[in-house]
């Protein structure tokens, strides 16, 4: 039989002390002396007492979080709300309320700042930033901290300053390394490789470059050029089409990899090829043996990391590490189906 759930009634009545002193001291309230909250809560623990944080939630006003996301939606970030919508639900007994910001064009600074500016003048309790471009954003991370407003980022800090809460990323360095390493294992000795990245300004994707180029003098492989498809699938190919004849293998960095899975398998069956997570195009070229591997920065884990540090913060006062790293997992095709 379940044993019953020890309340603060139970601890006033060992006590013989009155709800509100004991409230005091498990809320780490004024109004008591230091030894009768010293002797409260040893007395809590040693009775097996547990904050019942349902309750706790429902005794106070409701917590409202504003996510910014990219109005246009892309397809990894698909994989990112799943685990924000997730770790939302689990936390819809706990009187959060999420609103959703969308950001027009997220490389542009006046567009992420007004996004911002906007939940500022909702009053929302903690911002989240899912996707926005470095730069020129100072000021606001000011704003934001002088309101007290905490804000979690997914992705770098470079513009925030030491202005934000916590930073949930990928190791995006060992990225680079792990693809190296794998066109190594698969391309042929003294391969000449390339790397595509969206933008070579993007704090992650300047980390990926690092890793990836810094480890191919290590494995003999030859470096022909870092190119950036600024997210855009067409720019990707035309790019693929104007350098594959000198390839022998390449790391995509980005998500721009559906245009490029299209002409790989029949135009270049030999080129090995190291993607970035897994979405159709990925999965179905993995399948086919026209690519190697993927690095799978795990979204979904990425974003429900980032709403529970922000929200245990605000409700529960625990300060979370400054940066949180999620390490890529590797795919191949025997193990695709777990990622699917």
């Amino acid at each position: 039989m379940d044993q019953k759930r020890v309340t603060v009634k139970d601890i006033a009545a060992k006590l013989g002390v009155s709800l509100g002193i004991i409230n005091k001291a498990l809320n780490d309230k004024g109004g008591i002396s230091d030894e009768m909250r010293e002797r409260i809560l040893t007395t809590a623990r040693e009775m097996g007492y547990r904050v019942n944080k349902v309750a706790q939630s429902m005794a106070r006003n409701t917590i409202v979080l504003g996510v910014l996301v990219p109005a246009q939606e892309k397809d990894y970030f698909s994989f990112l709300k799943k685990g924000l919508d997730k770790e939302f639900e689990r936390l819809a007994d706990y009187n959060v309320q999420c609103r959703y910001y969308p950001i027009e064009n997220t490389y542009s600074a006046a567009d992420t700042i007004e996004t911002l500016k906007a939940c500022m003048n909702d009053k929302v309790h903690g911002i989240l930033l899912c996707e926005y471009f470095p730069s020129e954003l100072e000021k606001i991370f000011e704003e934001l901290e002088a309101q007290k407003i905490p804000t979690v980022l997914i992705g770098d800090t470079e513009s925030a300053g030491n202005r934000y809460l916590s930073s949930i990323q990928v190791d995006a360095y060992r990225s680079g390394q792990m693809a190296a390493e794998m066109l190594h294992l698969c391309a042929k000795k003294n391969a000449s490789v390339s790397i595509f990245v969206g933008n070579k300004d993007h704090v992650e994707h300047m980390q990926k470059i690092r890793g990836f180029t810094e480890s191919l003098k290590e494995y003999g492989l030859h470096p022909i050029g870092v190119y950036e498809t600024y997210d855009d699938e067409e720019i990707a190919l035309q790019l693929f089409r104007k350098i594959s004849g000198r390839l022998d293998g390449l790391y995509v960095a980005t998500s721009t990899f559906a245009s490029i899975g299209k002409v790989l398998q029949n135009e270049h069956p030999d080129l090995k090829v190291i993607c970035t997570d897994v979405d159709g195009a990925v999965a179905a070229c993995l399948k086919a043996g026209a690519v190697q591997a993927s690095l799978f920065q795990d979204l979904e884990k990425q974003g429900s990391t980032a709403v529970r540090v922000l929200y245990e913060y605000i409700a529960e006062k625990k300060t979370p590490e400054k940066t949180i790293c999620i390490t890529p997992r590797l795919v191949i095709e025997s193990n695709l189906d777990t990622f699917i």
